[in-house]
């Protein structure tokens, strides 16, 4: 850490001002960057690299989401806001450059301006944005933009985001990087009829528990909506306030549907006389007074991610299955292309997400590849590896390769011979349990049998529509159906 043991007050927020100002320029420098490496993938291709199905974006964001440890939707963001910074609005980018706006507040008005098609309504637009640009950052985010929908507005009103926009963004997202172990962050856009029906049943469920049931209101309509999900026409949620005389006691629907996959003997809770873990609801003030915090080993959820010692007690405790992965010393070699059900479960349980460089797809979405491809290399624990589409392809076709270990690490390794190394989360959460398994060696391949792409004439496959004729398609339906909002708002009244 940086010694800052002395400075006054004046001289910390001098040197904030100016750590803030430089992050501004380095976030400027790496979108510079990306834009660059979008270039080296995408400029001058052709109509048959664009309409495949590994066109130029995606090999530029193979490349970023890698060297930057990102997910693919993300790099994906990242590339569009560096290409409108620098091709659609430079003088907002050249006051990024200059550390005079957020890094924030340039995305934001990126995203604003995407469906602005006219050069010169573009380009009074971002003149205008860049001389309001400094002062946007004080703003909350609905100020902001509308701020910048003014501007929008005054140059080119059919670009400005109207309700019909809005409600097509309606969307529901699960998870996060930062998320804790156990829980998945939810977040999106409801219809605000939606919201408010939604609301209301979760608040009715809610309130179905027994005054000793541990929970908050807010951790209660949560449970419910995990409720909902399992039976829609549910009426009760189970009380857990653990006194066998309470009506709304019994098996939890939401653990009975839910199996837990561990790499252990010992499961935490599923003694009949051990205690649960006093922490997991309420406000925390419960663990002071009750038993000591449960620990041991965590679990798996295919889905669900990662579940702490404390959860995986808690689900036991109310109906969950759990399901001890099998031991590497029965993983043998399967003689056929696909996996058996035992063996596919505990090679996604070890890499839980694709095993490609900042990749965050749930293994339980990915093929399970043949690092070596088969027949030559062998349907075994040693030469699976969970890997989402994309990368599958890329893999494939792209020119980027993969050696597997005997732990589960994989060491990429791009067409410009660059090397990244990705481990199996499992390395961490079972230190104890051995998931060493080296796969046999690999054996010459039957001609005209093999998985490579001259193995079985394997071909890329292709786009019915390029990138690029998508995302102009996007825009202009967009635009217009604004412009039909305009127009009917523009109708005298009808009397």
């Amino acid at each position: 850490m940086f010694d800052l043991g002395g400075v006054g007050d004046a001289a910390l927020i001098e040197a904030l001002r100016a750590a803030t100002r430089a992050e501004a320029v380095a976030a400027a420098q790496r979108w510079a960057i990306i834009a660059a490496l979008v270039d080296w993938h995408c400029k001058d291709e052709d109509e048959a690299r664009a309409s495949a199905a590994l066109d130029g974006w995606e090999y530029a964001a193979a490349e970023i989401s890698a060297a930057c440890g990102l997910s693919r939707e993300a790099a994906a963001g990242q590339m569009r806001i560096a290409l409108a910074l620098r091709d659609r609005l430079p003088k907002v980018g050249a006051l990024l450059e200059h550390g005079e706006i957020s890094a924030k507040t340039a995305a934001a008005i990126t995203w604003r301006t995407r469906l602005v098609t006219d050069t010169e309504a573009l380009a009074l637009i971002d003149a205008a944005l860049a001389g309001v640009a400094p002062t946007l950052g004080v703003l909350s985010q609905k100020n902001t933009e509308t701020a910048i929908d003014v501007w929008i507005e005054k140059f080119d009103p059919v670009a400005v985001h109207c309700a019909r926009t809005a409600a097509r963004s309606r969307c529901i997202e699960f998870g996060a990087q930062e998320d804790p172990a156990g829980t998945v962050a939810v977040w999106g856009r409801l219809l605000a009829t939606d919201a408010a029906v939604l609301r209301a049943r979760l608040t009715a469920l809610a309130a179905t528990v027994c005054e000793a049931d541990p929970r908050t209101v807010g951790q209660r309509r949560a449970d419910a909506m995990g409720l909902l999900a399992v039976d829609p026409n549910a009426e009760r949620l189970t009380c857990l306030c653990g006194e066998p005389g309470c009506p709304a006691a019994g098996v939890d629907p939401r653990s009975a549907a839910v199996t837990v996959y561990v790499l252990t003997d010992t499961v935490p809770g599923a003694a009949a006389d051990t205690p649960r873990d006093p922490g997991v609801h309420g406000d925390g003030l419960q663990a002071l007074r009750g038993p000591a915090a449960v620990t041991g080993t965590p679990g798996v959820i295919p889905g669900g991610g990662v579940v702490p010692a404390p959860l995986v007690a808690e689900l036991v405790a109310t109906g969950a299955r759990v399901t001890t992965l099998a031991d590497t010393n029965d993983l043998t070699a399967e003689p056929r292309y696909r996996p058996s059900a035992k063996l596919a479960a505990w090679v996604r349980t070890r890499d839980l997400t694709c095993t490609f460089p900042g990749c965050h797809r749930g293994a339980q979405y990915c093929d399970l590849d043949h690092s070596v491809p088969w027949p030559g290399g062998a349907t075994h624990p040693g030469n699976l590896a969970a890997l989402c589409r994309t990368h599958h392809l890329l893999k494939t076709f792209g020119g980027w390769s993969a050696v597997q270990h005997p732990d589960g690490t994989h060491t990429w390794t791009n067409p410009s011979g660059h090397t990244y190394t990705t481990v199996p989360l499992t390395r961490i959460l079972f230190p104890d349990k051995s998931i060493h398994t080296p796969a046999p060696p690999p054996t010459p391949a039957a001609t005209g049998s093999g998985s490579g792409v001259g193995g079985r004439g394997l071909a890329m496959p292709r786009r019915r529509r390029t990138r690029a004729y998508t995302h102009a398609a996007r825009i202009n339906a967009e635009r217009r159906l604004n412009q039909h909002t305009l127009e009917q708002h523009a109708k005298p009244p009808p009397f």
